[in-house]
């Protein structure tokens, strides 16, 4: 599976948002990751050799300690966050004209849940005066057909 497409706001927990305000978008993703779930206690004096040191950058273990030093932290599982990456490369990737078996390789999907997840409808865009796309014929359209139009 090749990069995630970019997440929108509303599918971060509270959890989430607040890790990534503090370490950055890259090192909150590395923790959640390592450390799933997890109860990590924060050392205010760290040793080079401890495990948040390995997972995060040297920036990003820096600003960890200087906010949770001394304490726990409480590592978001994060699995419907995951799963919203996921789903958001499904759309980005059919936005881009791939077909469904394309966007099944791309985001590890099988071909029926791509399926299932175009046929959902979609928030409103920001354009409001774009065509409504016919989504007809695409459970059955093995080679890409219909995008094509």
């Amino acid at each position: 599976m090749k990069r995630l497409a970019k997440p929108r706001k509303e599918a971060l927990t509270a959890a989430i948002r607040d890790l990534i305000r503090v370490l950055g978008n890259e090192d909150a993703m590395s923790l959640i990751k390592v450390l799933p779930g997890a109860r990590v206690s924060v050392p205010k004096l760290p040793k080079e050799d401890h495990p948040l040191r390995l997972a995060l950058s040297p920036a990003g273990f820096d600003r960890l300690i200087a906010e949770w030093g001394g304490g726990l932290l409480e590592v978001p599982k994060g699995d419907a966050y995951l799963r919203q990456m996921r789903y958001d490369h499904v759309l980005q990737c059919r936005a881009q004209g791939m077909t469904v078996d394309e966007t099944a390789k791309e985001t590890g999907y099988c071909r029926r849940h791509v399926i299932n997840i175009m046929e959902k409808p979609q928030p409103p865009t920001a354009v409001a005066d774009a065509a409504p796309v016919s989504r007809a014929g695409w459970a059955n359209d093995p080679f890409g057909l219909v995008a094509a139009r």
